[in-house]
């Protein structure tokens, strides 16, 4: 059988284990990581409905919310310890959170005016199958917009960019911190290899893969995934 590429590690997560994870990133470089996210995705959309697919904690809707309260806030996520957390940071906002694969959502057709997922796609273990899906669950002419982490990047932009984003953190942090991007870059794609994982799915003739700079952090591929409209 073919090993997981984190999938089967996330499902399996203790409930503790989404508390520690949310607490490790509660800092001012993630702060500014998911604003510039809802920043982005804010700039596409004003309503409708909106999935973050491996939403985590749940920061990401949060902070779309604050900025377009209209949208109709949608959460998926593997663990269903990270979907209690996500809960808990949606206290009192209207949001659809769900345990679920990526690859076998259960919406409907044509359901969503955006997709997002940011940091997921490279732990999924069949790409090809969740972007078909994706790409089922979307409504004709909307767009999903990804957010990945890519191994063609400028080294000394990064060492700058991390040095900076942890210089008022505690020594805890600033020692413990640079694992995780790192981890993310190792197990991450080159473009070129996304691109070719896209090109073999529906979305082969209507995407963009752009280079962009989260909170300091030049690691990151913005791809715009778009489904043709119907005839």
């Amino acid at each position: 059988m073919k090993k997981s590429r984190g999938e089967a590690l996330f499902r399996e997560s203790p409930p503790f284990s989404a508390v520690v994870y949310d607490r490790l990133l509660r800092f001012e470089a993630m702060d500014v990581h998911y604003q510039e996210l809802a920043r982005d995705l804010a700039s596409m959309i004003d309503r409708g409905r909106l999935l973050d697919a491996g939403t985590g904690p749940g920061r990401l809707l949060l902070e779309i919310h604050r900025l377009k309260p209209d949208i109709e806030l949608f959460g998926l996520d593997i663990a269903a310890s990270m979907v209690q957390q996500a809960k808990k940071t949606l206290t009192g906002i209207q949001a659809d959170l769900r345990q679920g694969s990526i690859e076998h959502t259960g919406y409907e057709d044509n359901f969503f005016d955006m997709v997002t997922a940011t940091g997921s796609f490279y732990l999924w273990d069949r790409p090809e199958a969740c972007l078909e899906e994706i790409h089922r669950i979307l409504k004709p002419g909307r767009s999903a917009c990804l957010f990945e982490t890519h191994r063609d990047f400028d080294e000394e932009e990064f060492r700058r960019g991390l040095k900076a984003n942890l210089q008022r953190e505690n020594i805890l942090r600033r020692w413990f911190m640079p694992f995780f991007p790192r981890k993310a870059i190792e197990m991450s794609y080159r473009r070129e290899e996304i691109v070719e994982i896209v090109k073999r799915t529906r979305f082969a003739d209507s995407f963009t893969i752009d280079e962009m700079t989260l909170a300091r952090l030049p690691i990151w591929l913005r791809i715009r995934l778009t489904k043709t409209r119907l005839p």
